[in-house]
């Protein structure tokens, strides 16, 4: 995430160029946009200036996070020095889609608009003692690298999948996702991840603010046999360089670490 200006341009875009038919009612305007009639109501349009600006802000300060992230995370000074899959990219969920924005572009086929905003952006990592010559991170196989540890965002509503939150959240998490094919792409596996984690149904015990569930593979595309582990809070609480490292850096770069070392992601 290294273009602030792209979120700008691409996420939330600020005109849509479309032919239309103006009838001013009193409650909302009517748009003929082709064979679609469109209701265009008054309360909020007099209301999305300010809430466009307000995503603005929060994408923004989503996409310093992960800036930050990247770099922390990138110190040699942790427990485990991790670093990213796709480092230009972030997974991405806009209206119950799945797909990847990438370098800050949303790839959405062909009308980022119609496409809603992205209520999930997150970032997976890999233990970088993993990495063994010149093949690049997303194509290494997922027997070379056992575990991931993601960072996700959510805004805290509009999952089909969750209950509302109160606010927006922050999730981070260790995965040992054990692909039925060793040689799948971490990518891949990334990617399977993103869509298949499903804390609703798949948890089986609580432990000291952690989440522990596994995978179930099946035939619309989960190929994973393995765990997981998630732990979520408010997003909120990520105010200070301070903060980052005591919610998500030390956490994850010490689990890795103790996982490395032998341990059981259940244990």
């Amino acid at each position: 995430m290294h273009n602030g200006q792209a979120v700008h341009n691409t996420w939330l875009p600020p005109s849509v160029d479309r032919f239309y038919i103006d009838m001013d009612y009193s409650s909302c305007v009517v748009f003929l946009i082709g064979e679609k009639l469109i209701m265009m109501r008054k309360d909020i349009m007099e209301q999305i200036t300010e809430s466009y600006k307000v995503m603005l802000a929060y994408h923004q300060q989503i996409g310093s996070l992960f800036q930050v992230l990247d770099n922390r995370f990138a110190s040699e000074q942790n427990t485990k020095k991790l670093l990213p899959i796709s480092a230009n990219k972030l997974f991405a969920v806009c209206d119950y889609q799945y797909m990847f924005l990438d370098s800050y572009s949303l790839l959405n086929h062909q009308i980022p608009y119609d496409s809603g905003l992205p209520f999930w952006l997150g970032r997976f990592y890999i233990n970088a003692d993993c990495l063994l010559g010149d093949t690049p991170i997303d194509d290494y196989p997922a027997k070379q690298v056992q575990h991931l540890a993601f960072v996700w965002t959510w805004v805290g509503c509009d999952d089909p999948n969750l209950v509302d939150a109160d606010e927006p959240e922050c999730w981070i998490a260790i995965v040992d996702p054990q692909p039925t094919n060793p040689e799948t792409r971490i990518y891949d596996v990334a990617e399977m991840v993103w869509k298949w984690i499903r804390i609703e149904t798949t948890t089986e015990q609580e432990t000291d603010g952690w989440i522990f569930g596994r995978f179930y593979p099946h035939e619309f595309g989960c190929e994973l046999n393995g765990s997981w582990q998630v732990k979520r809070f408010p997003l909120q609480d990520i105010s200070s360089l301070y903060q980052i490292y005591q919610l998500i850096v030390n956490p994850l770069t010490e689990r890795i670490a103790q996982l490395a070392g032998g341990e059981n992601i259940k244990s």
